[in-house]
């Protein structure tokens, strides 16, 4: 299971961008635009028939940004958007351009946090009218003006919203989007929490078959493994395990 979920996550791409050979797996490298969501290279691993044929790069851009952004609450013991730098460096990530965070930013993208977490909980739910409903009104209190652009050599492309807005509404802007493009594909059973029970991460299940389980195959999933089988070593032997013994 952990391989498998290791295999259909989406993972960094080759730093000088080559492109893996053809076939047996099909790896293509992508950037996103960086006026809309990110400069960092994605790789998308597909398999002939993966989920991730639902979705373009700035789509998956924008789901993973959005449970980055979401986790920052999830954390325990301390939140780890605590301050305007710490909005800033996120933001870096997906390298939105226009005005730098600025300190009434904070507060909103805390407040647009919360709503992206209760989508992502109605979500889970199955509660899918529930889940519209929230991701439109949140659209709607960013300002968001979906507008088709072309510049730096890029053609025609989506922006959701304007440079000039204020950075948290950008960003929640687009990680709404994120939310949104499950939603109209079908795909609100793909986002969920970690089956950890010492985990409450979010993250967006990009398996062939929707079976990952854990936010992070090597940390959780592998903890849970681990857990499993030393219970399994714990337990006293059975009748059968007994009566073999005495053969012996």
């Amino acid at each position: 299971m952990a391989d498998e979920e290791m295999k259909a996550a989406p993972s960094a791409a080759d730093s000088l961008g080559r492109r893996p050979p053809y076939p047996p797996e099909i790896c293509v490298d992508v950037m996103t635009d960086s006026s809309y969501g990110t400069d960092m290279e994605v790789r998308l691993r597909d398999d002939a028939d993966s989920s991730q044929s639902h979705f373009d790069a700035d789509q998956i851009e924008a789901m993973i940004g959005c449970v980055e952004l979401i986790n920052t609450g999830r954390t325990d013991p301390a939140d780890e958007l605590r301050d305007v730098s710490d909005l800033q460096r996120l933001a870096g990530r997906y390298a939105f351009a226009g005005s730098r965070a600025r300190p009434r930013d904070l507060p909103a993208a805390l407040d647009y946090r919360a709503q992206l977490d209760s989508v992502v909980r109605a979500c889970e739910e199955g509660a899918e009218p529930v889940a519209i409903a929230r991701i439109n009104a949140l659209l709607a209190a960013t300002g968001a003006i979906p507008q088709i652009t072309a510049h730096d050599g890029r053609g025609p492309h989506l922006h959701v919203s304007s440079p000039t807005s204020p950075l948290a509404d950008r960003m929640a802007a687009h990680f709404a989007m994120g939310l949104a493009w499950l939603v109209v594909a079908g795909q609100i059973h793909r986002i969920r929490t970690c089956a950890s029970p010492t985990c409450s991460k979010v993250f967006v299940d990009f398996s062939r078959n929707s079976s990952r389980r854990y936010c992070d195959s090597r940390t959780c999933g592998n903890r849970m493994h681990v857990a499993a089988y030393r219970a399994r070593r714990q337990q006293p032997p059975g009748p059968a395990d007994a009566d073999s013994s005495a053969l012996r």
